[in-house]
């Protein structure tokens, strides 16, 4: 019958030739038409003509936020980026449209628009309800009060011709269209959870907003992008979802990011954690060398699914999965960490006192890291007016000293996608001087926490605001050789200053232990110094100096106080190398002077700060 083509008729011939059973040409014809058909026919448009299946959509008129299957590009918009797209730039206005586009359905439900009468509050998830869940969003979503569906856009941009519902009544189990149609009549089956195989796949949605505007996915390849020379934009190891970048603003009016004067970045990525021995994430990251001052604001922390998500700023060796890294990271819900791996593919460790946490818990912050040689200290604040406070130091070496810098965050659950938004964005050199004068162009390296003299790696925590503990090893101040644990800071050496701090507890039981501030002019062991502080067990408060270098140390004056309570001093005058200590038990008390001495400083700058030792090899104060 000219059927030459057709495999069902030729099973059908073969069945009335007697050359197959009935039983065989029964399962032959279910195999045919029921069995992959669909399949094989989409497979070989893929893989002989190229073609696929998909929606051209106008670009002047729509942005993709979300699709599955077929009709995927990505993971769905995270709250930020979709509502800036959909609320904050619509070309409706404040009625602004949505369109379903789903290829598996039924004619009617091809293409349907949503027409949003009102916007969200807080931080409800709009795009996210729709797409997996079962429910109104807590009263925000609900039909004819916060939306209606229509057949044509122009219809959705009228409001005309509103769909109807069987009932009068939205069922919330199917999400978006409600078993609605056109005419009232009950559709069933025409839903897309997207994390459902069951329901309907290869289903896309759009916003009308023009597609760049307001919000717009990072093309690391167009020649328009500039201020992002260099950078990758990628994912670490591999995530559940593929992560993306956003900038918040045309391409057309954007400045260098590293400059810090750009819009928001919006990072969206998956992944099982930053952590342990691999990670899995997304880092859009530029290369540097040196020594590095990164501070960013993560203003939002959006769609959180796990306490131990992690978003902030990362300093990486590479982009292999088990590369060598430092980060400091808002969690989830359990506040701030420093954290780092370093060596490849060794197990990351915590910085500092685990998580630095507020009352309520932040859902945003203030991140700085940075670098001085080998060194990396991580602060945090909640407010831009508020001090840095020092959440950790840790020691990490990068080979040849390059690595990478930027900006990371992880899920830490394949199955769905964080979103952080960053702010007031910066990486600079460091602008501190050098420790003393040298023939090399080079910065002498200096460290804010070291260990003189060979003393073992000793710890600064964050207590309160101004207020700080430190644990402290070494061998002593004293003799012609310092093994002592310092927090220091760099202050030229010609003007005058004062350096000044309550000691409001001394922990020891070793009589050579002493801890409080000194002005030194070199990290070396033998440096010369000006010290004062409390002393030994209950001995009370101590001025000691080493006048030149390799120098004997002298004792000046030890004066007792009550439970190492105290205030001290130190002053130096201006274009002077003379020091004078004082201290007093209160705040209001006058300072009491015990002593003063000459010390000859070599360079341009002196160090200040925090001193502390133990007193002895094995033992340990605070």
């Amino acid at each position: 019958n000219n059927r030459n083509n057709d495999l069902w008729a030729y099973i059908a011939r073969l069945h009335k030739e007697d050359e197959i059973t009935k039983e065989q040409f029964s399962q032959a014809g279910r195999i045919i038409t029921d069995k992959g058909c669909p399949e094989s026919i989409q497979q070989h448009l893929n893989d002989n003509l190229g073609l696929s299946r998909g929606y051209d959509h106008d670009v002047t008129t729509w942005t993709k936020v979300a699709g599955r299957d077929d009709l995927s590009d990505g993971h769905p918009f995270g709250l930020a980026a979709f509502n800036t797209a959909f609320f904050e730039n619509s070309l409706t206005g404040d009625k602004p449209i949505m369109m379903r586009i789903c290829a598996t359905c039924t004619g009617t439900h091809q293409k349907i628009f949503y027409r949003r009468l009102n916007a969200v509050t807080g931080t409800f998830n709009l795009l996210n309800n729709i797409l997996y869940h079962r429910n109104n969003g807590g009263g925000q979503n609900k039909w004819t009060e916060d939306f209606t569906l229509h057949s044509t856009y122009e219809d959705a941009v009228a409001g005309a011709n509103p769909w109807k519902c069987p009932g009068n009544s939205f069922n919330v189990n199917a999400p978006f269209y409600g078993d609605c149609s056109p005419t009232g009549a009950r559709v069933r089956y025409q839903e897309s959870i997207f994390n459902w195989d069951s329901t309907r796949r290869d289903v896309a949605y759009f916003v009308n907003t023009p597609e760049g505007t307001g919000v717009e996915e990072l093309d690391l390849d167009a020649t328009a992008t500039t201020g992002f020379e260099g950078f990758t934009d990628v994912d670490l190891g591999s995530p559940g979802f593929e992560g993306k970048t956003f900038i918040m603003e045309p391409k057309s009016e954007r400045r260098a990011l590293v400059e810090g004067e750009g819009g928001p970045i919006i990072l969206t990525g998956s992944g099982h954690d930053i952590w342990g021995y691999n990670d899995a994430g997304h880092f859009l990251s530029q290369p540097w060398s040196g020594d590095v001052d990164v501070i960013v604001h993560v203003s939002a922390f959006n769609d959180v699914y796990n306490i131990y998500a992690k978003t902030g700023i990362m300093l990486r060796a590479d982009n292999s999965h088990d590369a060598t890294f430092v980060m400091g990271a808002l969690s989830g819900t359990k506040g701030a960490i420093m954290f780092a791996r370093k060596a490849k593919a060794k197990h990351a460790t915590h910085g500092g006192n685990n998580y630095y946490v507020t009352n309520p818990v932040q859902k945003s912050s203030w991140i700085r890291l940075t670098k001085i040689g080998e060194g990396v200290q991580c602060f945090f604040k909640n407010n831009e007016d508020e001090e840095w406070k020092l959440k950790g130091t840790m020691s990490i070496r990068f080979p040849e000293d390059t690595y990478r810098v930027g900006l990371a965050v992880t899920s830490h659950h394949n199955s769905y996608v964080s979103e952080a938004v960053f702010e007031d964005w910066s990486v600079d050199k460091p602008s501190f001087p050098t420790i003393s004068p040298t023939v090399s162009s080079a910065p002498t390296v200096w460290h804010p926490l070291v260990e003189i003299g060979g003393a073992r790696e000793g710890s600064k925590t964050y207590v309160s605001p101004g207020k700080y503990r430190y644990r402290a090893y070494g061998t002593g101040i004293w003799g012609t050789s310092d093994s002592f644990f310092y927090d220091n800071r760099m202050r030229g050496l010609g003007g005058a200053f004062d350096v000044i701090t309550y000691i409001s507890y001394f922990n020891t039981s070793y009589g050579r232990a002493k801890g409080g501030i000194m002005i030194r002019d070199t990290n070396d062991p033998d440096s010369a110094h000006a010290f004062i502080g409390v002393r030994g067990h209950y001995v009370g408060v101590t001025f000691q100096t080493r006048a030149t270098a390799g120098a004997i140390t002298e004792h000046h004056q030890t004066n007792f106080v009550p439970n190492h309570l105290t205030w001290v001093k130190l002053s130096k005058p201006a274009d002077s190398g003379t020091i004078t200590a004082y201290y007093r038990i209160l705040d209001t008390d006058e300072w009491m002077e015990l002593g003063s001495a000459d010390i000859t400083f070599t360079g341009q700058s002196v160090q200040v700060g925090v001193a502390a030792t133990a007193g002895g090899e094995t033992a340990s104060s605070s």
